[in-house]
Parts: C-alpha cells; sequence; structure tokens
C-alpha cells in the first residue's frame, strides 16, 4: 500500500459508508494478501513465522495468532523498517520531552500501560496515522449533527484530553502532536487525570472545552463537580474511551453537562476498531480491521455468544503488521444489521470495569482516585506485570 494522501482516505473511508457488507469484505480481501506479502518480505519474524504456509493463504485460520508479549519479545524482527529497534524506541519513550514528535522524523509511538500484563510500544506510520484520524472524524463523530458543528466552531473549537500524561500513551501523544503543529492556537490541550481535582476543574474552567475527552471514570467524577457548580464549563460533546461505560453513567453525563456523548472502542494497536451510531451500537470499521471473536482455543466464536477473547488485523499499518493479534477483551459479534442501516457489524465488548476509589479525609472530604491515573503509574515501575489493589477501609 502506497503512502495514503487525508483526501484519499476521506474518499475510501466515506465511499462504503452506505455501502453494503460485500463491498466491505471486497475490500479486505484485496488488502490482505497484500498486508500478508509485505509482512513475509520486510518482517523477519512473520518470514520465519509463516515459513510453512502456502504462498497462496485461502483461509485466516491457516495463520498463526500472535500475542503482544510475543511480539515484544521480537520487536527488533517484528518491525518491518531496520532503523527502528527496541532500544532506541525505548530510549525515545523515556524522553517525556518528546511526547508527540516522531520517532526517527517519521513514526508515531505509543506505549500501552501494560493493564494485560506486558507494557507495549507500538509504532505508526504515516499512512496508518491518516487512516486511523480519518475514521475517526468522519464515522466516530457519527452521532453529531450540523447545527453540534457550528456549535462547537463559535466556541472556538478548543478539544480538552483529559487523560494521563505519565507516559507516551496514545491519547496524551495525539493531543500533543497536534498541538505541536500549531502551538498557538490552543485548540487542542491535554489536561492531566494525575492532577489533584480542584486543578484540574480550575484549568477547565478556563479554557472551556468545546469538545472533551477522556475515560469514562473520569467524565463521571467531572460530572459531580458540573453538578455540585464547582465545574461550569458547556462542551457540545463528550468523547469517551479506554473504558466501558456504563448506562447510568451515560445518563448522568448527558444530563449534567447537557451534551452529546460518544463513546469509542479502541486500543494503541488500533485507535479506529469501532465507531458508536445513532442507536448507540458499536459498528466495527471491518474495511480497515478484521475482527475475530475466538474460544480460549482461538477457534471462532458464532455471532451472539461472547468470546475468550478476540484477534484483530490492522490492515492500514506497515511498520508492524498486526496479523491476527490477540486483544484480551470478550467480545460479542451480531449477524443482525442495525436499526442505523450502516453495513458494519455490531459488537458488545465487556471492556474494562475499574471502579474509582474514593478516600475519606479527617475533615470528612472525598477524595477520588481514577483507576487509569493509578494504573498508568504503577505499570511504570520496572518489572510490575500485574497488580491488584483492594480497597479495605474508607481512609
Amino acid at each position: 500500500m502506497e503512502n495514503i494522501s487525508p483526501l484519499k482516505a476521506v474518499m475510501d473511508i466515506w465511499k462504503v459508508k452506505r455501502g453494503k457488507p460485500e463491498d466491505i469484505l471486497s475490500r479486505q480481501q484485496s488488502r490482505l494478501p497484500d498486508l500478508i506479502s509485505f509482512a513475509r518480505s520486510n518482517s523477519q519474524y512473520y518470514a520465519q513465522k509463516y515459513s510453512l504456509l502456502p504462498e497462496r493463504i485461502s483461509s485466516l485460520q491457516q495463520i498463526p495468532p500472535v500475542t503482544k508479549s510475543e511480539l515484544m519479545a521480537n520487536f527488533n524482527d517484528w518491525v518491518t523498517d531496520p532503523e527502528v529497534s527496541i532500544e532506541s524506541v525505548k530510549e525515545f519513550v523515556s524522553d517525556m520531552s518528546l511526547v508527540g514528535q516522531l520517532y526517527l522524523e517519521r513514526y508515531m509511538v505509543s506505549t500501552t500501560s501494560g493493564s494485560t500484563g506486558v507494557p507495549g510500544i507500538f509504532i505508526q506510520d504515516k499512512s496508518s496515522d491518516t487512516i486511523m484520524k480519518t475514521l475517526m472524524a468522519i464515522r466516530g463523530t457519527t452521532k453529531l449533527i450540523w447545527s453540534d458543528i457550528l456549535k462547537v466552531a463559535a466556541k472556538g473549537g478548543r478539544n480538552a484530553a483529559v487523560c494521563s500524561t505519565a507516559g507516551h500513551f496514545t491519547a496524551f501523544s495525539t493531543a500533543e502532536r497536534l498541538r505541536l503543529k500549531n502551538p498557538s492556537n490552543g485548540k487542542i490541550r491535554a489536561f492531566s487525570i494525575q492532577s489533584p481535582l480542584s486543578t484540574l476543574v480550575k484549568e477547565l474552567n478556563e479554557y472551556q472545552p468545546a469538545l472533551i475527552g477522556g475515560y469514562a471514570t473520569a467524565m463521571e467524577i467531572l460530572a459531580e463537580e458540573q453538578k455540585a457548580g464547582r465545574l461550569n464549563i458547556q462542551p457540545v460533546a463528550i468523547l469517551l474511551g479506554g473504558e466501558k461505560l456504563y448506562p447510568n453513567v451515560r445518563a448522568k453525563l448527558e444530563s449534567f453537562f447537557q451534551a452529546r456523548v460518544l463513546d469509542l472502542y479502541g486500543g494503541t494497536e488500533a485507535t479506529a476498531m469501532t465507531f458508536e451510531c445513532e442507536e448507540g451500537q458499536f459498528h466495527v470499521n471491518t474495511d480497515w480491521i478484521i475482527f475475530e471473536p475466538v474460544d480460549e482455543f482461538y477457534q471462532p466464536v458464532p455471532p451472539g455468544k461472547q468470546s475468550h477473547s478476540v484477534l484483530i488485523t490492522n490492515l492500514a499499518n506497515r511498520i508492524q503488521p498486526l496479523i491476527r493479534y490477540e486483544l484480551t477483551d470478550r467480545v460479542t459479534m451480531f449477524s443482525e444489521p442495525c436499526k442505523c442501516g450502516r453495513p458494519f457489524p455490531v459488537v458488545q465488548v465487556e471492556g474494562r470495569t475499574d471502579d474509582i476509589l474514593k478516600f475519606s479525609t479527617p475533615n470528612c472530604q472525598i477524595i477520588h482516585i481514577l483507576p487509569m491515573a493509578l494504573k498508568t503509574i504503577v505499570e511504570e515501575i520496572p518489572g510490575v506485570r500485574r497488580f491488584q489493589l483492594i480497597q479495605t477501609a474508607p481512609d
């Protein structure tokens, strides 16, 4: 796949918006062999792993799955650019002053917190980044109407990313990359979930975002601050991701902020795996993501049954090919078409279910600690792969 321009990405993604499922399948079937051929030719890891496979692969089930721990252990052989190495990329992400900048002046780099046991370092080339951003811009905003877009413009188009700033995490890196492109216009800014709540509230009140995005748990706490009158912002829309959004939390956000709520299921490995339609359903972007719910033996799970995990193939990323890559999320796919009329399959995701920690102070104040704020700090400690925190008392 040649470098894809933003205009070409828009045209390609828009074209299948209301197409037929067979049109999307045709795109998959043309892109997958191309990706496999590229991986075999340019990745030593895949060349060896696929050495006994036939030249023409007729079924995905012929391809062995891969895991994050396996890929990270073979990082230098996995990547398709010989200038990329685990040593240099680790040095890059260890420098917080480089968040949002390009690795080797051409690659976007994001890290995962290691919530599944192994921290990950993921790289996107320009084409992959363009495709993922375009998917999010076109399909991820499906629930917005023209009057919403006009309201965003009238409010200055300011976008607040409430995220972890403790590492080169996707949301923080993306916000910083966009900010660095136009540092003077103030259209996007990252706000740290590691900040004291009072500081975060003060900063958001001063910024007055038209759009605000973050984890559901963070937005829930901010909604309570809005209800109490300490936070006073009027965002047009709230963009969520990274955690499960419960119906009662959605209702709270819509009520206290009087804003549209847009949820997203994605990951560092593929930021735009899904989008949410007007019916409140997640649709998989199957023109660029192959999505396989499987059982514990990597066998396909039928529609309507919850999976043990899911295998994804990112058809956009060439620098780090992800082919039948295991995500440990439990998902349920459905064969029935959605009422919204879109041709993309519907999926339900179990997602993260961490609770907000609440502690009482001696003067009877309640202090909230977000699970993601704690997770991203603890898992940056060398040697930590898994941890569990159990609250046994309110203080």
